[in-house]
Order: C-alpha cells, then sequence, then structure tokens
C-alpha cells in the first residue's frame, strides 16, 4: 500500500536559498517560496526578478445546499483576475462572474493565521478571509447582475477547529529540484447561503435559501512557473456516510519528477488526511464524456461525470491563459491509510483542465 512521509511543518520553506522539499501536516504561518536562488538556471537572474515568476492562486470551492461551485483569485504579479463561477445541481443552471484586477503589491497573502484578499469592484465585490485565533474563514460576495445573469450574493462561514476539518502542505519540485511548487489544502464543514437577485429589480430577490450546512475546500498555491505550462485536476467534496469528504487529484507538466515521493493527491475523510498516490487521468470519449482516475496502487479508482463547462480565456499583456471549468459529479471508491474503503456515487465536484503561458 502506498505511503507517503508526513513531516511536521519547518518554520520556512527556503533555506539558505534552496526549497525544503516533502509532504507536512498542518499549517505553516507563511506559505512563501520566495528567495530559491537561481531557479531557472540557464539564466542566472538576480532573486528580486526570480521572484516574480512565482505566480499564485487561490481557489476555494463550495458545496451548499442547490449550489456547488468555486472562488478563485490568481496572481500574475503585474496584475490578477478574480472569477465565481457556481451551479444550480437541480437545474444545472450556471452563473459566472468575472473581474480582472489592476496592478498592486499582493493578491494572494502568505499570511495563513490572519489575512483577507478582495476585489473591490463596485459591481463585483468580493472577500474571502481568516482568521485562525477567532477559529473562522469566511467568504462575502455581492455581484451585480446584467443583462444575461442575475445579481448573487453570499455568505459563507467556515470553522478551521471543527473535528471534520483537515489540512495538509505538500513542497514540491517544480519539475526538478531547482523550482519549487507550494500548495496548501484545508477541508472544513461550512455553514452559510447565497441569493439571486432579478436582473432588472437588484432589490428584487429570485431565490433565497436559509443558512445551510456544506463543506468548504480550500486550496492556496505558489509556483515558480516555467513560461508554458499545461495540466488538469478533480476536486471533490461533500457529506459520505455523514462525514466530511474532500479530495483533490492533479496532473501537470510541473509535476515533480520523482513523483511517488512529492505530490499533492490527498484525501480528506472524517478529519484525517491521506497521502494519495500518482494518479492518471483519461478522458477517452472526450472532455465532457465521463473521466477515469485511477492510480497503480488500488487506492484510487474513480469516475469523474460531467455536466456542465465554463471555459475561461484571459489575454493581457504576454499572459494567455486557458481555463476550463467543468462541474461534475464524482463515483467510485478511494481507500484512506487505515485501509478504510470510501464509496460514493454522485458526490459533486469540480474539474479543471488549464493551459498558461506567460
Amino acid at each position: 500500500m502506498y505511503t507517503r512521509q508526513v513531516k511536521e511543518c519547518p518554520e520556512s520553506f527556503v533555506r539558505q536559498g534552496k526549497p525544503v522539499f516533502g509532504t507536512f501536516s498542518g499549517h505553516p504561518k507563511r506559505l512563501d517560496i520566495r528567495g530559491v536562488k537561481s531557479p531557472y538556471a540557464i539564466v542566472p537572474l538576480p532573486v528580486f526578478i526570480t521572484n516574480l515568476r512565482i505566480k499564485s492562486r487561490l481557489s476555494y470551492f463550495f458545496t451548499l445546499g442547490e449550489y456547488t461551485g468555486c472562488v478563485e483569485f490568481f496572481d500574475a504579479k503585474v496584475f490578477g483576475f478574480a472569477e465565481i463561477c457556481f451551479w444550480n445541481m437541480v437545474t444545472k443552471q450556471r452563473f459566472v462572474y468575472r473581474s480582472v484586477m489592476g496592478p498592486r503589491k499582493r493578491f494572494v497573502p502568505h499570511n495563513l493565521d490572519v489575512a483577507i484578499t478582495a476585489n473591490y469592484n463596485k459591481r463585483r465585490y468580493t472577500r474571502i478571509s481568516w482568521d485562525r485565533a477567532h477559529n473562522k474563514l469566511s467568504v462575502l460576495f455581492n455581484l451585480r447582475g446584467n443583462s444575461v445573469r442575475p445579481g448573487s450574493n453570499g455568505a459563507l462561514l467556515a470553522s478551521f477547529d471543527s473535528p471534520q476539518a483537515g489540512e495538509l502542505t505538500a513542497v514540491m519540485p517544480a519539475p526538478t529540484i531547482r523550482r519549487c511548487s507550494a500548495h496548501y489544502i484545508t477541508v472544513l464543514p461550512l455553514h452559510g447561503a447565497v441569493t439571486l437577485f432579478d436582473r432588472q429589480s437588484p432589490q428584487t430577490q429570485l431565490k433565497t435559501m436559509p443558512d445551510t450546512e456544506g463543506t468548504a475546500f480550500l486550496d492556496i498555491s505558489r509556483t515558480y512557473m516555467k513560461f508554458r505550462t499545461h495540466g488538469e485536476f478533480v476536486t471533490g467534496f461533500g457529506l459520505v456516510n455523514g462525514c466530511q469528504i474532500g479530495f483533490r487529484l492533479q496532473v501537470t507538466s510541473q509535476d515533480a519528477v520523482e513523483s511517488e515521493a512529492y505530490n499533492t493527491n490527498v484525501l480528506f475523510y472524517n478529519g484525517k488526511a491521506t497521502p494519495l498516490p500518482p494518479v492518471r487521468i483519461t478522458h477517452p470519449y472526450g472532455t465532457m464524456k465521463k473521466w477515469i482516475i485511477q492510480d497503480t496502487e488500488n487506492m484510487v479508482d474513480l469516475e469523474f461525470t460531467p455536466v456542465s463547462e465554463n471555459p475561461n480565456v484571459v489575454s493581457a499583456f504576454i499572459l494567455r491563459s486557458e481555463y476550463h471549468t467543468i462541474y461534475g459529479t464524482f463515483e467510485g471508491t478511494l481507500l484512506t491509510a487505515e485501509k478504510e474503503k470510501v464509496s460514493f456515487r454522485t458526490l459533486p465536484g469540480i474539474s479543471k483542465k488549464y493551459l498558461i503561458r506567460l
């Protein structure tokens, strides 16, 4: 059976200019990989220049009542963008709101104890904040509608100290030991509500929901990005047998060469984290047909059935990114570190296929 050593988090992930690789329990005070010496060996550049090649992403996935979706911030240093995309799982309606943000010091915080990131656009306000001293992870959004989509408000609150919560941090070669990527992932019980408003009359509520329990999946990553990278990952989250579950499985061009030792694949179930082995993701009948996700250790055997796709192409300056965010459902089995089989059908989830050139 596959195992991966889980260590205590170090104080810093860069020591004397070299990354500290590994899978770590809990969370660090700061998710920071700046200061690696000569990450791009072909061109020996000063550290303050290579720090600009670090691209960051904060993704907050949620399932709550009839809705499931993702709130995402992407930090390309000179600019950033925010996107909220969610679906009504009953009607299959999709709601998408995007904003491009101009230059500012930082879009994705380093501090994992207390921080806030926000898009202050007057028409599309989005804020994600956390404060471990007060035991809360909060997401708020107030999005004005237009001729093709209704307005929406959301207030989502999760607690860090729940016995159903789990977290893990991983620092990997990307893909060689000269460069690195760092990921912090946590799954938390969620409480909140989402409200839709009429396009023509913002004061008229179209659909309201009472405060409801759900599941949140937070992923923060920082990577010394190659000039061209591509990949895909799947994220599942919800309740199985009355327990919170969340998992992340990915295959990218920046995966570590020694992927058995270094990867971000993980299962959270009933408050416990199980590192998972490398997987193979295939979609033999096309992207919008059934996906097959399997490993060679008999720990992962899943099918992902797409329901609705949200394509997004961003071109700005020298950056071009193409994202395909797909809502769907999972069916299959995962094996925990205690060799417990966790089986489910129609578990909500989101997959992403992307190509980034910058």
